[in-house]
């Protein structure tokens, strides 16, 4: 029915339920197009306003319902596709969300939203050709904004051309303010795969001030900073206020750097760590990461100690999320397990409330609940970590778990296979663990040569181990 067709009330009212809908203010919206479709089930607008309205709310079902509606009465309408593709997206439903990306980019090519958002989730699969096919055609377009450049740059180094990648994330490093640790990340990542060392390293260098608590950015530096690096920073330490950031760095490195938890590297370390809280008591960043170092250290009493001044230093956006994760792994040391908890979920509610969430905190959370007998809660956490980051290979190996041990071994084998295909060479764990899983599952379909292809993985690592 067209707007022309409608009541004078029915007119005013959706009218203000667009309103409504322009202002944030969606569960008025909802409950106006709701009204205006309880007369008139077929009113393009109102099907389409409440899809997006109970969407923005989480009502997943009833917004996939107004869109498909929608889109029964409009099919070529790109807008729809695209608003139903996000919908399905936050709802977990990736294939079916993919299909309709695709559906509305075929109508709207130029859409470069759209494209950002289908390349995002190629990329999850490790799909770096399809990434670039998307956003290369783009490039010219005055929509295409330092993300498309970033996944643009990630589908690059995830393909074959790592070195293309090089010239946009050139370009990004030099954003001031600095940009966003993922430009960092994937920066390491491309001058690594391109054979252009300086160029990683250059990229760790700023992005390890630029963000004194991104663990995304130290575990991808930790395996590409060099020896000199580390000795410079020591080098140039005057024992000045002016050395806080340098301080932080390096504790920070040392912390990670080695496995013995009493070794006399991380022992500096948390010196360093400690230097820099005396030069600055209140900064969040430097107890945060004396919190963390006391932690490893097995010392979780003095590391709650700091980590609580870090929370009543009024951290921001991450650093809050991530101190309360690490306050949640020192009670659990220390066997409290429900004050843990508690940290847990508090952790969790600022994570979800981030616009980039974190999966690696979350994570620790899924391995609290699943050492503690919880599967279903755990598998909960899981999937939702996968409904941010399908790119997670620890949720996808434990899901690849879950999936062999309830009998579904096919699923288990495509999980498991992303993992062994893409996991870092350097999380020896990660793949031995993705490996393993291969071999015992491939045992159990009867697939032999497969199952023999991982048996020599794990006998070619295990001899690699050896003296």
């Amino acid at each position: 029915m067209r707007d022309g067709a409608l009541t004078p009330a029915a007119r005013s009212a959706l009218s203000k339920a667009s309103d409504d809908l322009t202002a944030g203010r969606f569960a008025d919206a909802a409950a106006g197009f709701r009204s205006v479709l309880a007369g008139n089930a077929a009113v393009p607008e109102a099907l389409f306003g409440l899809g997006v309205a109970s969407g923005q709310l989480g009502r997943f079902e009833e917004a996939q319902k107004a869109l498909e509606r929608y889109l029964s009465v409009r099919p070529a309408s790109s807008e729809g596709h695209s608003a139903l593709a996000a919908v399905l997206l936050s709802a977990g439903r990736l294939e079916r969300a993919k299909a309709e990306f695709e559906r509305g980019l075929r109508l709207d090519p130029g859409n470069v939203e759209d494209a950002k958002a289908l390349a995002r989730l190629y990329l999850a699969d490790f799909n770096g050709a399809r990434a670039v096919a998307l956003l290369e055609p783009l490039v010219s377009s005055p929509d295409f904004d330092d993300d498309a450049s970033l996944l643009l740059a990630a589908g690059y180094t995830g393909g074959a051309s790592p070195r293309a990648a090089l010239p946009l994330l050139s370009r990004l490093l030099e954003r001031r303010p600095a940009p966003q640790p993922e430009v960092f990340v994937i920066s390491a990542i491309a001058g690594s795969r391109a054979g252009d060392f300086a160029f990683s390293e250059r990229a760790c260098a700023e992005g390890l001030r630029a963000s004194l608590n991104s663990d995304d950015i130290e575990q991808r530096c930790l395996r590409i900073v060099s020896a000199g690096f580390v000795k410079g920073l020591e080098a140039g330490l005057r024992g000045l206020p002016e050395d806080f950031e340098s301080l932080i760095i390096l504790g920070r490195l040392m912390t990670d750097v080695v496995e013995s938890a009493d070794s006399p590297v991380r022992e500096r370390g948390l010196a360093f760590l400690k230097q820099a809280v005396e030069f600055r008591p209140s900064h969040p960043a430097a107890l945060y990461n004396l919190g963390r170092c006391l932690r490893v250290l097995a010392r979780p009493e003095a590391a709650i100690e700091a980590l609580e001044r870090a929370l009543n230093a009024q951290p921001g956006g991450e650093l809050h999320a991530l101190i309360l994760t690490q306050l949640a792994l020192a009670e659990q040391q220390l066997g409290h397990d429900a004050k843990a908890e508690a940290a847990f979920l508090q952790s969790m509610d600022r994570n979800r409330a981030l616009p980039r969430h974190l999966p690696s905190p979350a994570f620790e959370y899924y391995r609290f609940l699943d050492q503690a007998g919880r599967p279903t809660e755990a598998a909960t956490i899981r999937d939702e970590i996968l409904r941010w980051d399908a790119g997670f290979l620890p949720a996808r190996i434990e899901r690849a778990r879950s999936l062999a041990g309830a009998g579904r071994l096919r699923e288990a084998v495509v999980e498991a296979e992303v993992v062994a295909r893409n996991g870092d060479p350097s999380n020896a764990q990660l793949l031995r663990q993705a490996h393993l899983l291969l071999l015992q599952t491939y045992t159990k379909l009867g697939r032999k040569d497969d199952a023999s292809r991982h048996q020599a993985w794990l006998n070619q690592a295990r001899a690699a181990k050896q003296p």
